[in-house]
């Protein structure tokens, strides 16, 4: 019998999510299922844009797979792809965590350089490379869109609301 504990669970994280992207985007973050009887999540229909501090744009993806919690009670990430590119859609740099992906099974999160676009790079094919990087939280790329990448926020908050929000994940995670 699926408990109530999942569906307050699941409910804590859509909404905790939801306001980890409202830092920088007025997408909405909605879930769909997936082909490995799990939850997927992601905003809107792929990448979104958002402007910089210089007026430029940048394309965000934010996706996630999630265990059905329905009979744990945790929410438990499976699989996540954080992606950015430039105004024209050239990647730029992805952040992975894909194990059990048959087309693709790297079994630990990494990062994607996509230098592919400089002749000075392309003998090295970084853009098929896959840079050990540890768990990335979705917090930390936020702030790291929005501090490095000059990424302009859309609330006053976002500093508090992603350090709040990391703090909060560092104490119930189940894998780093």
């Amino acid at each position: 019998m699926a408990s109530n504990k999942g569906h307050e669970a699941l409910n804590a994280y859509c909404e905790e999510i939801q306001k980890i992207v409202s830092c920088i985007t007025n997408e909405v973050w909605y879930c769909s299922s997936s082909e490995r009887d799990r939850l997927n999540f992601s905003i809107g229909n792929g990448f979104f844009r958002v402007t910089c501090e210089d007026n430029s744009y940048l394309h965000i993806d934010i996706n996630q797979e999630i265990e059905d919690p329905k009979t744990s009670g945790t929410v438990t990430t499976k699989y996540y792809l954080y992606s950015v590119a430039d105004a024209d859609g050239r990647d730029l740099v992805g952040f992975h965590f894909h194990p059990d992906l048959t087309e693709d099974p790297i079994l630990y999160p990494h990062v994607h350089a996509y230098a592919n676009q400089d002749s000075r790079y392309l003998s090295l094919n970084l853009h098929r490379k896959h840079i050990p990087s540890g768990r990335v939280a979705l917090e930390d790329v936020i702030k790291w869109l929005i501090t490095e990448l000059k990424v302009k926020p859309r609330r006053d908050d976002w500093d508090e609301v992603l350090t709040k929000a990391k703090e909060s994940f560092l104490e119930i995670r189940s894998w780093a």
